[in-house]
């Protein structure tokens, strides 16, 4: 599967060059699977060269671009052989983009003036996958996760053991250590040759409290490493990282990480030995319980507000407010679409007739989608609600900023 968070997602907000092309569609795995979703994708692709030859003002050349690139990607057969459970593709002029991720996709296919990001808006705001880290002295594990199960991830430059993240020379820090490149390692009183002159770097330890507290020292700086490597691969993405580590290393290590969306709770034992299936079994309760909260959280945040007269459910005054700068927080029912057009600049919306042709029909977009959009552009937040709790009846619902937030 791809890697997919807030700063891919920020790339695909940032192209403004129509026409912009948006693709989406769920993967089945059958003996079939490569002939049934190139056929399933070519359909997709008729539907968008029909969109575009209607979209009068779609300049020849961009047509023409766009289409020649849609069609070699139905021909490649080794298109479909990434791993996942859905495809987003993303094509415009000068830019292209292809994501396959856990999640299962409707089938969708969306002609407009930017791409339509509001399957991957659910993605981001209320993350579906999940990570799990599985720590010890001598072994670093790490599994990517969605609701379907999880597989195991390689991350270059992740230091994989104690040892190999000491292998540097340090400068004395707060815990009182420098480490000097060297063949022994002493430790908690003890001396052990690695040998090959390349052995864990000799520790002198300038503070107090023995051996116990030199220990801890060591893995502290062990997981500050670790951490930084995970932060550093994840970027923006804000599903939760589950840590699995013997007990005592579970509050240490919660020290010295700086992830900030570290699970609070975690599994405890040595798990590296452990089968997809059985880290999966795991993991999975302590992943739907975070992402519960958030939606928990948010609607706690529209009671408040709603109650101060600080929100807002008209679609209208909601797109006036977000370029307004208003917007601290945006509810967006799962299941609402309102097709037309949106002025990021003025926040007017013009909802699509139903006797609509030409570009007004072929280029229109969810309004919802680009509403969303510009709330995470100026640094507001989108939560997805499930449609049974959604509060507002119009399927979008805005917290005011400086209000309910």
């Amino acid at each position: 599967m791809d890697r997919f968070g807030r700063e891919e997602f920020r790339q695909l907000l940032e192209v403004d060059n129509s026409p912009a092309v948006s693709i989406y569609m769920p993967i089945e795995r059958t003996e079939l699977t490569n002939k049934a979703l190139r056929l399933q994708f070519r359909a997709h692709v008729d539907d968008v060269v029909d969109r575009l030859q209607q979209a009068e003002s779609v300049d020849d050349a961009d047509r023409e671009t766009i289409v020649h690139r849609l069609r070699e990607m139905v021909e490649e057969r080794t298109f479909w052989d990434r791993s996942g459970d859905g495809v987003a593709v993303f094509v415009a002029p000068d830019f292209e983009a292809v994501y396959f991720l856990a999640e299962p996709f409707d089938n969708q296919a969306v002609v407009g003036s930017n791409f339509h990001t509001r399957p991957l808006l659910d993605h981001i705001a209320a993350p579906s996958d999940f990570w799990v880290l599985a720590i010890g002295e001598k072994e670093v594990s790490f599994w990517e996760g969605s609701p379907t199960g999880v597989e195991s991830v390689e991350i270059d430059d992740l230091p994989k053991s104690l040892q190999e993240a000491l292998m540097m020379e340090e400068e004395p820090d707060q815990d009182g250590l420098n480490y000097q490149t060297g063949g022994n390692y002493t430790f908690g009183g003890r001396s052990t040759d690695v040998g090959g002159g390349r052995g864990l770097p000799s520790p002198m330890y300038h503070g107090h409290g023995g051996g116990k507290e030199e220990h801890k020292a060591y893995l502290r700086r062990y997981f500050s490493e670790v951490s930084k490597g995970i932060r550093d691969y994840l970027g923006g993405a804000e599903g939760p990282v589950i840590l699995a580590a013997v007990d005592f290393c579970h509050p240490i290590f919660k020290q010295a990480s700086k992830l900030r969306n570290l699970a609070d709770e975690g599994i405890e034992g040595n798990v590296h030995f452990w089968n997809d299936k059985q880290i999966y079994e795991a993991a999975w309760p302590i992943a739907k319980q975070q992402m519960r909260h958030r939606i928990d959280e948010a609607l706690q945040k529209w009671e408040r507000a709603y109650g101060r007269g600080s929100a807002e459910v008209d679609p209208v005054a909601v797109g006036r407010r977000t370029v307004e700068n208003r917007v601290h927080m945006l509810l967006l029912d799962e299941e609402a679409e309102m097709w037309g057009q949106y002025d990021r600049n003025t926040g007017l919306i013009e909802e699509l007739d139903e006797m609509a042709e030409g570009d007004e029909k072929a280029l229109a977009v969810d309004v919802y989608d680009e509403i969303a959009e510009t709330v995470v552009q100026r640094g507001g937040q989108v939560v997805v609600i499930p449609s049974e709790e959604m509060p507002s009846e119009t399927g979008i619902g805005a917290i005011l900023r400086g209000n309910g937030g």
